[in-house]
């Protein structure tokens, strides 16, 4: 009886195990990519216009993670912040905020992968 109720906590744990695993993502060591089409880095605007940030982030798997932040670059106050969790190859993102005079604006856009792979890009702009 007690080898019975051994086996069975064997298998239970070994079925626990398998189910968990990681292993459809063991082998992606591919970060995603991150096309930014608008802005471009170092451009200037004026006073009152908008700022767009689009783009397209991909991966050979799986985009678990987009986050686009954007912040004062001399105060570092957050200006923006967003989150999404797509799950799919291929996600775009479109952002925007009002630019304001004498802001250098910092801003950065993470994804992650279902493998946890990270790509990150960082730009700057300025509005007079």
């Amino acid at each position: 009886m007690k080898v019975s109720l051994t086996l069975r906590l064997i298998f239970i744990c070994m079925l626990v195990n398998i189910s968990c695993s990681k292993s459809k993502n063991t082998n992606d060591n591919e970060a995603p990519v991150i096309t930014l089409n608008s802005p471009f880095d170092n451009q200037v605007f004026t006073a009152g216009q908008t700022i767009q940030i689009t783009g397209t982030v991909t991966d050979n798997k799986t985009v678990a993670e987009l986050h686009v932040h954007v912040n004062n670059n001399n105060t570092s106050a957050i200006l923006l912040d967003t989150h999404q969790y797509p799950n799919s190859p291929s996600t775009n993102f479109t952002e925007s905020l009002t630019a304001v005079a004498g802001i250098q604006y910092r801003i950065e856009i993470l994804t992650i992968d279902a493998a946890v792979n990270e790509s990150r890009k960082v730009i700057f702009v300025t509005c007079n």
